[in-house]
């Protein structure tokens, strides 16, 4: 059940890449969670934002720059990423990322932020899950 949120310059994606993009690191965040990333429940509670920044508006340290890093942050319900996961999903968001498009010289391509809710941070439709209720949803046994 994860919300990802992607934040990058504008231009850095075509509309097609950036929805290959979106594609490939929710199917990263659900396998690093232990659920099939082609079930369909799986793909229903996995939420993705992506948001452009307007160029300019991007800064390293003190410095404007042409091509920022992309900012990957990834939320989940406590328990959903053990540190084994948390590991396999930043080798495996490193590896898209290296792939749309490519490392930088001397400096960061992006940053991936893995944040954690707490046990009775996660709601909707004014019910409070637990990790075993969106286990279960996500058919990850």
């Amino acid at each position: 059940m994860p919300l990802i949120r992607i934040t990058a310059q504008e231009g850095t994606f075509n509309k097609a890449t950036q929805n290959k993009f979106m594609e490939e690191i929710t199917d990263a965040v659900l396998a690093a969670e232990g659920a099939d990333p082609k079930d369909p429940a799986a793909q229903s509670l996995a939420w993705g934002y992506f948001t452009e920044q307007q160029q300019g508006d991007v800064y390293v340290g003190k410095q404007n720059i042409d091509t920022p890093p992309v900012l990957i942050r990834v939320t989940t319900p406590a328990g959903a990423l053990d540190q084994a996961a948390s590991k396999v999903l930043a080798k495996s968001v490193n590896d898209i990322v290296n792939d749309f498009i490519g490392p930088f010289e001397g400096r960061l391509n992006h940053w991936l932020l893995i944040d954690d809710i707490p046990k009775t941070g996660w709601a909707s439709n004014g019910v409070v899950f637990s990790i075993d209720d969106v286990k279960s949803a996500m058919n990850i046994t």
